[in-house]
């Protein structure tokens, strides 16, 4: 693809190379970045001299310069590439030397028959390369005949982060490159979805076509529905080819460098454990509301439910203890508690005199002192002493887990969040991993579940083919 004089007559040359006019290089931004990252590869031998060459052409074709190609060169005159060109190719992709001058110098040995480059053609052209002849691929059907591309998320993006707060916004940026990954191209197919860890769909920004090889968006977070886990799930298809990138990031009710409680920045993972002795010494269970910012432990010393509020959701260390709630009337030693998903429901799971599920309604919601006493529902045939429950997100399903029968039972309620319809289906031995379980919870696919036990003093972890199904349920690790 090139020809060269004798060294000697290119260094007279190029001593003699004019002052570029505005006629030859058209724009302020003259030269792609992917020409200039070109150049440098080929400067490093990195690169072949027919990839180099490709940029000399895209340079010409698109007419940024304007060069008056020979149809006659003498073939006597070959030489190999002098060192000097690379030199110069090398200094003007490091910004050494300014635009004008790298491509009057290419222009100056082109126009002069020097370096000999093909016109462009739309078909597969031929290229003489050092006296051989070789096909060099069409640059107008680069793109369309590419069977691969490359996809970036939110990495040439400095506000595009892994975090986002509610009521704030959480923004992203999509880049599809070509499969050498150094130009960007547009007309890339992309769908693009947040859901949640659990597999549930959050937001789905549906169908969109990246323009100049970029799209940008970002979208409010809503509530603290969000709280925690969230995916960014991104599929590009270009050609037949694919490509999906899922990118994680957290949700919190606010920053937390705003919150002050001591920890370290960002997180509350670092502060002290928060004793809960003065209301009770013997702590039974634990939960928290919707948004995180109050929690719930119910206590066998005083057989009450005990309230707390936290300035940072589900941050333990901010809490501060508000009131209390006696469930004494309707039973001693109280093992567990959770509430409706409003928050106006509460359910205590109580053992000694009678194993049942207690249900108490708030007025105001998330507030024991509002509490009254609904009905119960006795467990006792299927377990002498239960220990934790759990409801699904609907509340149609209740869920017992015990240390008699060492099992997990499943309840089927017929008016969600309402015990007195609840009905007996099926259970599941966790014997196996725990003789002693303690407390149960699950994800809100229901298609995890999570057993907590005093004999091994360990977490179980089961995963459901069937959602909120235990029958289905295996054991995982």
């Amino acid at each position: 693809m090139y020809r060269f004089l004798s060294i000697l007559t290119v260094l007279i040359i190029i001593s003699t190379v004019p002052l570029v006019s505005s006629e030859v290089i058209r724009g302020e931004s003259t030269v792609p970045d992917w020409v200039k990252n070109t150049a440098g590869w080929w400067a490093s031998e990195q690169i072949s001299d027919s990839a180099f060459l490709q940029g000399i052409q895209y340079l010409i074709k698109e007419g940024i310069m304007i060069v008056e190609i020979p149809t006659e060169i003498d073939s006597e005159a070959a030489e190999e590439v002098p060192g000097w060109v690379k030199n110069t190719a090398g200094w003007w992709a490091e910004d050494k030397i300014h635009d004008t001058t790298f491509v009057s110098g290419i222009e100056y040995l082109i126009s002069k028959g020097i370096m000999v480059v093909m016109e462009p053609q739309v078909e597969v052209a031929k290229c003489n390369f050092k006296g051989k002849e070789v096909v060099c691929p069409p640059i107008e059907k680069e793109v369309v005949e590419t069977n691969d591309f490359y996809m970036k998320v939110n990495g040439n993006c400095s506000y595009c982060v892994n975090w986002a707060y509610v009521g704030e916004k959480y923004h992203f940026q999509i880049e599809t490159y070509g499969e050498k990954r150094w130009n960007h191209i547009d007309g890339v197919t992309v769908t693009a979805k947040i859901i949640s860890k659990g597999g549930e769909l959050r937001h789905d920004f549906g169908e969109v076509i990246t323009e100049d090889g970029i799209y940008k968006n970002s979208i409010i977070i809503p509530s603290m529905d969000w709280y925690a886990g969230n995916i960014f799930s991104v599929t590009g298809t270009y050609y037949g080819a694919e490509k999906t990138i899922e990118k994680q990031f957290e949700v919190s009710k606010k920053s937390m460098t705003s919150l002050n409680y001591g920890a370290a920045a960002g997180s509350c993972a670092h502060v002290s454990p928060f004793s809960v002795a003065t209301q009770d010494g013997e702590p039974q269970g634990i939960t928290f509301s919707k948004s995180g910012e109050k929690m719930f432990v119910v206590g066998r010393i005083n057989d009450a439910v005990y309230e707390y509020t936290l300035t940072g959701a589900y941050c333990i260390g901010t809490a501060s203890f508000v009131d209390s709630f006696s469930v004494a009337n309707q039973e001693v030693n109280p093992r567990g508690i959770t509430f409706s998903k409003s928050g106006d429901k509460m359910f205590v799971m109580v053992s000694k005199v009678v194993d049942q599920v207690d249900e108490y309604t708030l007025t105001t919601a998330w507030d024991v002192s509002t509490a009254s006493f609904v009905d119960s529902f006795s467990v006792a045939t299927q377990e002498t002493i239960p220990t934790g429950l759990a409801f699904n997100k609907s509340g149609n399903k209740m869920f017992i887990v015990g240390k008699v029968g060492d099992d997990v039972n499943e309840y089927t309620l017929s008016t969600a969040w309402d015990v007195s319809t609840a009905s007996f289906v099926d259970s599941f031995s966790v014997r196996s991993q725990e003789a002693t379980p303690q407390d149960i919870w699950f994800d809100s696919s229901g298609k995890t579940m999570f057993i907590v036990g005093q004999v091994g003093d360990d977490v179980n972890v089961y995963k459901l083919t069937t959602a909120w199904d235990v029958s289905t349920a295996s054991f995982t690790g």
